[in-house]
């Protein structure tokens, strides 16, 4: 046995692993992650960098059904996708306002976005950019670094997603392949923020694919149903394969609730069951022209 190690308390010396592995789990800090974001947003904001809410909404309103864009070639991995790899291609999607009654910044509603190319280009959800608001919006890495959106490439409403850019600096982000598809039962793992728990991991399955009627519409949609969890502030979040390539992008949450009929009426009971519908990503593969 070691001599030095022999001579420390028993208890330090039975942490001292424990320790060791614990510096090397990636931590996440949701304060300082939230910090950044107004900080550098703020700055932002200062130098005419980033765009403010209404011009989200209003850009987005306007913007193509579909962009050309070069897809990059990404290996996908050999094995399941490792957190700290997956964690890396998925950003905080945020904006920044001020109240008018002090000087500083105040954080904003939150989504997810994940990178689709290397420079910049990005995937969120259409409804989280409809009603935008405050003055900058932008997205923040899990290192902390912060993109101002300065572009919405494309928007489709009817398949709820939105195609835009960030402006990195110059800096690479990595960019997560797109999947043909995948069938019902196959593994799925998600990395999100429901609500401002930012880079959670949850894993499930492929569980069903359905066909639901647009809201206001004659038109139809394909849902991909999963059972991996995720909520609200996950919106736009990657679903990926077991080989790390994106299959659906999460989007709605529908919750199934117990009730017994009361005079006539249904009375919501306790919560069973919480449906997550994801847009497949054959639908993201449609507004691409590659």
């Amino acid at each position: 046995m070691n001599s030095a190690l022999f001579r420390l308390p028993l208890w330090i010396a039975c942490t001292l692993p424990w320790l060791a592995a614990t510096a090397e789990l990636p931590i996440v800090d949701d304060n300082a992650l939230r910090k950044a974001l107004r900080d550098h947003l703020g700055q932002a904001v200062d130098e005419e960098r980033a765009m403010s809410g209404e011009a989200v909404s209003k850009a987005t309103a306007e913007a193509p059904r579909q962009v050309e864009l070069k897809l990059p070639e990404v290996e996908p991995a050999t094995g399941p996708p490792r957190y700290e790899t997956l964690a890396r291609s998925v950003f905080i999607l945020g904006s920044i306002y001020n109240c008018g009654k002090c000087d500083d910044w105040h954080n904003g509603g939150g989504a997810t976005a994940w990178a689709l190319t290397g420079d910049g280009v990005m995937v969120t959800n259409q409804h989280v950019f409809e009603k935008a608001s405050g003055d900058a919006w932008g997205v923040c890495s899990f290192d902390g670094e912060v993109f101002p959106i300065v572009e919405i490439l494309a928007s489709n409403p009817e398949e709820d997603l939105a195609i835009f850019r960030v402006d990195t600096g110059g800096a690479a982000v990595r960019p997560l392949p797109l999947a043909r598809g995948a069938p019902v039962g196959a593994r799925v793992t998600m990395v999100s923020h429901p609500e401002g728990r930012h880079f959670f991991q949850t894993t499930g399955e492929v569980a069903r694919y359905l066909r639901a009627p647009v809201r206001g519409s004659e038109a139809t949609r394909t849902w991909m149903s999963i059972t991996a969890d995720y909520a609200k502030g996950s919106s736009g979040g990657p679903a990926v394969d077991d080989s790390g390539a994106v299959v659906g992008i999460a989007a709605v949450t529908q919750s199934i609730y117990y009730g017994a009929p009361v005079d006539g009426k249904r009375e919501q009971g306790p919560l069973q069951m919480v449906i997550k519908n994801c847009v497949p990503v054959t639908a993201l593969r449609q507004m691409i022209r590659d």
